[in-house]
């Protein structure tokens, strides 16, 4: 019996799939650790921006490929909004997490 091929389609699902699980897996540990610390009333200062900034980074990980997927469905104004959108979220989750 010959192997099962996988298509382009099937092997991007599983691609988001994997990102979106360790994605959400990695933002779970990082909150978890955030909320034993805070309540122990361990001062985090910085730490806890690093925290916030890696598991918001994780998180947006994991929605790009299905927001991309969805962008390339509906034409190129949807590809350049979805491209924007995208820039706009990583600036923020970075830069918005030091700034404030």
């Amino acid at each position: 019996m010959g192997k099962k091929q996988r298509t382009e389609g099937a092997a991007k699902r599983d691609l988001a799939s994997f990102c979106a699980f360790w994605a959400m897996f990695i933002a779970a540990v990082l909150f978890v650790v955030q909320l034993i610390l805070n309540a122990v009333g361990v001062d985090l200062g910085a730490v806890a921006n690093i925290f916030t900034i890696i598991a918001a980074i994780m998180l947006g990980i994991a929605i790009v490929f299905p927001a991309w997927r969805y962008a390339c469905s509906k034409g190129k104004g949807w590809r350049i909004v979805c491209i924007i959108m995208f820039i706009l979220y990583f600036v923020l989750a970075i830069c918005g997490n030091i700034i404030f």
